[in-house]
């Protein structure tokens, strides 16, 4: 199983110098300087390199942040002086570090709890128990009281716990308080309210809403207290805030590092807002050696998510985009600027993806078109024209459609080499025809195989036969000639639960959903490791273990290609090191 490039390299070169020279003080001075900072011992080492080697390496060497040798224990601790600091991994598997594509990393909260060998947003504390229809009443019955009469009453559900089969609607809220507003998020996609909410918003049978989203409603006609994507703002118009602290770089941090526990050595951030920046630019200034490398995306909002009138959206996201004075690849190998983002339709959760058939479970809705080609292709052929890379949430197969088509008339009216445009999800497998055009385009995707789990259990409402059985595609993407990479998007994040799922095609329920999507181990680690470092422009520093590359590495307890593959849902890690540095360990 494991790889690597047999090379001694320059610390082989000034050992025997050294022997040469006689052991002479300046002599003694260039060893020290040329010599490994830090040398990992008796690993079982992935180097994610195709085989070329005579023997199977177990030690790395490093200098300076960069692996300067690989090989065997005994040659590459001979390259040792006094000051070189040896780790013994006692046998552990050593990989490429894993870098995951898709994550969030907010400013104002700090909370991930563990969830089925992953981590997931935690609740506010006063829901957090509730796990029935009765539970969340007499939580917000508690709440209520607590806050006083007319003070909104502001939460979270877990989509976890909270299905569309037992999602509340406003008379289940009522019951809890009828003297509060009260207002509910599940995920990014769904709010829920109370009646005295909708009421404060204005929302009644006749409320309608420009696009974007859509406003949920009972048998009846009348509004049933759901509001889907962009309808949010209705109610976000007149409700406070959801009280998750001030924002500060202590939270960042603490998200980061829950990042490193699952092994993960790099992030790609997908989506900050600008005036968020500074957050990451002082956290990495002060602490960015202690961190998981970052890749930051920088959030657009043309559409509906902020504006009714397409227009204004436009020209406000354009004169925010030329006014930011810098483009993808701007910063260092810690800290760097990634591609724009725009979210074209919704998500699996609400459901409300864009679809190019009916649901199965609402055959007359297609979902949520947030930013329509007439408000994305202004903007995105502006960013690609100032020489910036797109990296596009497309949930359903309408938006990749939209979206592909929008590109591949960017891309022949501005022809530009190697932009490495991608699009984020594609949970529902576009047709055969728009894969070929993503492969002549070289248009890729950044996956999250784990949706199947935590997000399984919604996409199957609305999806049905052989879009059900390959949602989250990998395969099917790769045999047309598409780039892939992998990360986890919070469903839940980390890389275990995504490896499992791609390796084991096993969804939410245990079932296994298009087997013929599937990938090997090797496929698996090269999705989760070189991919997302070539997606960052990164592949020619990170994602393998060979001389020259940064030294970024997950350790973990087991044997990740021998062990059963549904243990690999709780990978154990044991460490996650960064630059040579140890940011997280078991111990």
């Amino acid at each position: 199983m494991n790889r690597f490039h047999f090379n001694f390299g320059r610390p082989a070169a000034w050992l025997l110098f050294l022997l040469l020279s006689g052991g002479c003080t300046d002599t003694l001075e260039l060893e020290w300087a040329a010599s490994p900072d830090v040398i990992f011992i008796n690993a079982d080492i992935h180097t994610g390199v195709p085989p070329d080697g005579l023997i199977n390496p177990t030690a790395v060497a490093v200098r300076n942040g960069e692996i300067v040798h690989v090989g065997t224990t005994a040659a590459t601790q001979a390259l040792a002086a006094q000051s070189t600091r040896i780790v013994d991994l006692e046998g552990a598997m050593m990989l490429p570090g894993l870098f995951d594509n898709h994550v969030h990393a907010g400013i104002a909260t700090s909370l991930l709890m563990g969830w089925e060998g992953g981590l997931i947003s935690e609740v506010p504390a006063w829901v957090r128990e509730a796990r029935t229809i009765a539970d969340l009443q007499a939580a917000i019955s508690r709440e209520a009281e607590r806050l006083g009469p007319g003070e909104w009453v502001i939460g979270a559900l877990s989509r976890e716990v909270w299905p569309n089969m037992i999602l509340p609607t406003r008379d289940d809220l009522d019951i809890g308080t009828t003297t509060n507003p009260v207002l509910l998020t599940r995920g990014p996609h769904t709010t829920v309210l109370n009646s005295a909410a909708l009421e404060m918003a204005g929302i009644d049978r006749t409320t309608t809403f420009p696009g974007g989203g859509h406003i949920g409603h009972d048998d009846n006609g009348e509004p049933n207290g759901r509001l889907y994507d962009s309808a949010r703002r209705l109610a976000t118009a007149v409700a406070p805030a959801a009280d998750r602290g001030e924002p500060s770089i202590e939270n960042l941090r603490a998200l980061l590092l829950q990042f490193a526990s699952s092994g993960v050595t790099s992030v790609n951030v997908a989506g900050v807002r600008p005036d968020q920046l500074r957050y990451f630019q002082a956290l990495y200034a002060r602490d960015g050696e202690d961190l998981p490398r970052a890749t930051v995306q920088i959030r657009l909002r043309p559409g509906y998510d902020a504006y009714d009138d397409l227009d204004l959206s436009v020209r406000d996201a354009i004169a925010e985009l030329e006014g930011l004075g810098f483009v993808t690849g701007f910063g260092n190998d810690r800290l760097q600027i990634g591609a724009i983002k725009m979210s074209i339709d919704g998500g699996l959760s609400a459901p409300a993806y864009w679809s190019t058939e009916g649901y199965e479970d609402r055959p007359d809705y297609t979902g949520a078109i947030r930013i329509p080609a007439e408000a994305f292709y202004p903007v995105a052929r502006r960013a690609h024209e100032l020489g910036w890379q797109l990296g596009i949430h497309t949930m359903g197969d309408g938006a990749v459609e939209m979206v592909v088509q929008q590109l591949d008339r960017i891309l022949t009216e501005l022809p530009r080499d190697d932009h490495r445009h991608y699009l984020h999800h594609v949970a529902v497998k576009p047709a055969a025809e728009v894969m070929a055009t993503m492969a002549r385009n070289k248009i890729g995707v950044a996956s999250q195989p784990a949706f199947t789990v935590g997000l399984g259990a919604f996409a199957v409402e609305s999806l049905a036969g052989d879009r059900e059985a390959t949602m989250n595609p990998t395969k099917s993407l790769q045999d047309a000639g598409v780039w892939v990479s992998w990360g986890s998007d919070g469903a839940p994040y980390g890389p275990s639960v995504t490896l499992w799922t791609g390796i084991t095609r096993k969804g939410w329920d245990g079932v296994v959903y298009g087997p013929e999507e599937a990938v090997t181990r090797d496929e698996a680690i090269y999705l989760h490791t070189y991919m997302p470092a070539y997606q960052t422009f990164n592949e020619h520093r990170l994602g393998t273990i060979e001389v020259g590359q940064l030294a970024d590495f997950t350790v973990i307890g087991e044997d990740f290609f021998e062990m059963d593959a549904d243990r690999i849902r709780y990978l154990p890690i044991a460490k996650t090191v960064v630059g040579g540095k140890v940011i997280w360990s078991a111990d």
